[in-house]
């Protein structure tokens, strides 16, 4: 049952995440918004690349999604986007860091909640030593990262590229072998 209506929420999801995008994103300002957005899918794609032939997780079939590269393009081209726009529309960036944080915190809880229906239903599965817990460390270094890319992009790009070689060294990812 967790299954089926898990498979029905992935593919009404993007649409949602659309819908929030139009109604709460700051589109006055959405040039302002635009290289985060491609930052975010574009490391996106790069951990999917690095990972499709030793993936620390993996997407499953579900009724309208048959496979992990069609969900992965959904959630870079589709829900990505959207949430990126709307955390930095809403970030109170002349807030205090007290609500800064919380703020971040409220997305970060959401998307571990997401996830975790997600494999409560069977969704999404871990490989290779990841679990629950390396999953809310990338949220917590998703959100706080696009922050940080909105003000210092080159700091954002140099700790996403420390964290990348950390990953491969960690997880033994083996790109030497790689086609």
């Amino acid at each position: 049952m967790l299954h089926t209506v898990v498979s029905y929420l992935r593919f009404v999801l993007p649409f949602l995440y659309l819908i929030g995008s139009w109604r709460w994103g700051d589109w006055r300002n959405r040039k302002e918004y635009y290289p985060t957005i491609l930052f975010f899918v574009t490391v996106n794609f790069f951990i999917s690349i690095i990972m499709y032939e030793y993936p620390l997780w993996t997407y499953k079939e579900s009724f309208f999604i048959p496979n992990h590269t069609l969900v992965d393009f959904i959630i870079a081209f589709l829900i990505f986007p959207q949430i990126a726009f709307i955390f930095l529309s809403k970030y109170p960036f002349k807030k205090s860091l007290l609500k800064q944080i919380g703020y971040a915190a409220i997305w970060i809880i959401f998307g571990i909640a997401m996830e975790s229906l997600f494999k409560a239903a069977n969704l999404i599965t871990y490989d290779h030593g990841w679990n629950f817990w390396w999953s809310l460390v990338v949220w917590i270094f998703m959100f706080f990262g696009l922050r940080l890319h909105h003000t210092r992009p080159i700091l954002a790009w140099l700790l996403c590229f420390a964290c990348t070689i950390f990953l491969i060294i960690y997880f033994h990812i083996p790109i030497t072998t790689y086609k």
